[in-house]
């Protein structure tokens, strides 16, 4: 046994551990079959000013871009809990920031997010009671989908790598999804007779079906980024060198788009399949209502006139 804390994780079937050749923390695993060590790879902008926490990079563009890059390549980017909560509150921060009009999460290295990383739980202390791991799950992978789903900027997941269990629904619950043509999704929970969980079960039956969830639920095999766009988990495959560009282009349009028409149309759509046809058309309505008094609305339609170009400043 190794000497040092290990876990098993749906995302990493061997115990990750520290040895004498790697002094990082290393893991085999199908969705990476070699050891991983950190790099200096990474996605992310060059412009803004940096806000980061080691493990969570975060900068801000000038044009209101949020950059949020998980920075633990080593592990390929398995998330611990203080990042999970340093994402939930960065996306809090969006939707009330007007300087913010959209998002971007990718990962450095390899691998987009390995799925959660066990290893910093601390001991059990007690006999696990009834609801102890339905709490668990609320607190933890169900909140971070769920401040992805609520943020009221558009969220874009530029996947650089390897998606695996709670790391490819994070992807899911963006808004927009790019994936490097060397990215990999992988429903990974069945291989340890696992249920999904951070809305899993939720997100792909909305996104391809009930039948295709099921095949990637049930097999759990690896969907490769070009089978993924196939079959409508991702907008867009691009080169792994031209993804962050591609991530901050399509960025930078949404940011200057009307941010708060895209708020309500992003719940609209999250809504839709939730709700008979009358509650969809009433919150149609209702959205409509609320947008026609920003200035945006006022100025998309006085360009319109006018015949110019809009001139939106997200309010």
């Amino acid at each position: 046994m190794s000497p040092e804390p290990v876990h098993r994780d749906a995302a990493c079937p061997e115990p990750v551990h520290r040895d004498a050749a790697c002094p990082e923390p290393v893991h085999r695993d199908a969705a990476c079959p070699e050891p991983v060590r950190g790099d200096a790879a990474g996605a992310g902008p060059a412009e803004g000013t940096p806000q980061d926490d080691d493990t969570v990079l975060h900068s801000t563009t000038d044009s209101g871009v949020s950059w949020i890059t998980l920075n633990r390549p080593e592990a390929m980017n398995a998330l611990t809990p203080e990042q999970r909560e340093r994402i939930i509150a960065l996306l809090a921060d969006a939707s009330a920031d007007p300087a913010v009009r959209a998002v971007v999460l990718t990962g450095t290295g390899r691998g987009f997010c390995a799925g959660a990383d066990l290893r910093g739980a601390p001991d059990r202390v007690r006999e696990r009671l009834p609801g102890d791991v339905a709490r668990t799950i609320r607190i933890g992978a169900q909140r971070l989908v769920a401040a992805v789903l609520d943020c009221e900027k558009p969220v874009i997941a530029a996947v650089n790598g390897t998606a695996a269990g709670i790391g490819a629904h994070l992807a899911f619950a963006c808004d927009l999804v790019l994936a490097a043509d060397t990215a990999r999704f992988i429903e990974v929970f069945v291989r340890r007779g696992l249920v999904p969980d951070g809305g899993g079960a939720y997100l792909l039956p909305r996104l391809v079906g009930p039948q295709r969830a099921k095949e990637l639920m049930f097999f759990g095999d690896a969907l490769s980024a070009a089978d993924a766009e196939r079959i409508g988990l991702v907008n867009r495959t691009v080169e792994a060198g031209e993804l962050e560009a591609v991530a901050a282009a399509w960025a930078e349009r949404l940011a200057a788009g009307p941010t708060r028409a895209l708020a309500l149309t992003k719940q609209l759509v999250n809504d839709a399949l939730t709700g008979d046809r009358a509650t969809a058309f009433a919150a149609e309505a209702a959205a409509q209502e609320i947008n026609m008094t920003t200035r945006d609305a006022a100025e998309g339609v006085a360009s319109f006139t006018e015949r110019r170009t809009p001139d939106f400043r997200g309010r």
